[in-house]
């Protein structure tokens, strides 16, 4: 498969797992915004967290410094300027699918473009849950329809590729966000306001129910950590996503130069094996925050390492 094809399909599965996931943190905050605030509470310190969980901080405050009744909400769902927001993402994937047209089946283009066609201007009129409700189940489509009507071959593995190192980064960002951008005091750790934001937290990586079957009573930070950070087999945690992306890269290199599939493939081995040989308490006592940003720093050298050695790889030349 051509290096341009294969890139083109692993960024549509990060495109198209990244706008579920920020469908879902969207939903989830508009609930706690609307639904669950209290009064005293301000509702933009909300969606600012939310921006800045995400990685968009620095760049709303640019953007709100020309612009000053540009909401975070706004920036982070609906806004062109933000290359990051809900709407700019359905599009590059609409782009994308586009250009794979001869890669991915007529049904998938044709749920993509629904997606597409309904992020338009209208989209904000129409009220954030019902857009965010269309997006997640219009994403989760696109993805049963591309498992049952598209060939599983290296594009569909590359594909996957996207899909589990977005997802392992987005899982990451949230548990980080927990502890130190929306819990208000330690003295609050396993009160009741806590036990609200793992909460919140749970239903953010769609894990509230997975969490219910899995443990008996109380919302505790330790137990919500365990589920999205080291169990085997809920498929948001960071040791599946680890494991998905190891097995589905495996796949998709199977053609690929050694030498060149080689770093990352050491490097997700190493991730596997340290997430399924560590505990939840090993990682409080050494430090959850610290923990989750290294981790954040090798899924994101992962990325870079994929770009610079496989899809921009040059090829080497002739004796």
């Amino acid at each position: 498969m051509l290096s341009r094809v294969a890139e083109n399909l692993y960024w549509l599965g990060r495109y198209l797992e990244r706008a579920e996931n920020v469908a879902r943190l969207a939903a989830v905050n508009y609930r706690a915004s609307v639904e669950e605030r209290s009064p005293d509470e301000d509702e933009a310190v909300l969606w600012d967290a939310l921006v800045q969980a995400i990685g968009s901080d620095a760049a709303y405050a640019e953007a709100a410094g020309s612009e000053r009744d540009l909401s975070s909400g706004e920036w982070l769902i609906f806004s062109a300027r933000n290359p990051g927001s809900l709407v700019s993402t359905i599009t590059r994937a609409r782009g994308l699918a586009r250009e794979l047209r001869e890669h991915i089946s007529r049904e998938v283009f044709e749920e993509i473009n629904l997606l597409y066609l309904a992020s338009d201007e209208s989209a904000a009129s129409r009220g954030l849950r019902s857009y965010t409700a269309t997006v997640q189940r219009g994403v989760a489509a696109t993805m049963g329809l591309y498992d049952n009507t598209v060939l599983f071959d290296e594009g569909g593995e590359w594909l996957r590729c996207g899909m589990f190192i977005e997802r392992a980064d987005m899982t990451s960002r949230i548990i980080d966000a927990k502890y130190y951008m929306l819990l208000p005091s330690l003295a609050d750790v396993d009160g009741p306001l806590d036990r609200y934001h793992w909460l919140a937290i749970l239903r953010s990586a769609s894990a509230h129910e997975a969490f219910r079957k899995r443990y008996r009573g109380s919302i505790r930070g330790t137990r919500v950590a365990e589920l999205l950070m080291l169990d085997s087999a809920f498929p948001r945690s960071l040791r599946f996503c680890v494991s998905a992306l190891e097995r589905h890269y495996k796949l998709a290199t199977a053609g690929t130069p050694r030498m060149r599939a080689l770093p990352v493939a050491r490097e997700l081995a190493l991730m596997d094996l340290e997430l399924g040989s560590t505990s939840t308490g090993d990682i409080m006592t050494s430090g959850l925050h610290e923990f989750l940003r290294e981790f954040q720093v090798r899924v994101n050298r992962v990325h870079t390492t994929i770009t610079d050695e496989i899809f921009h790889a040059v090829p080497a030349s002739m004796p």
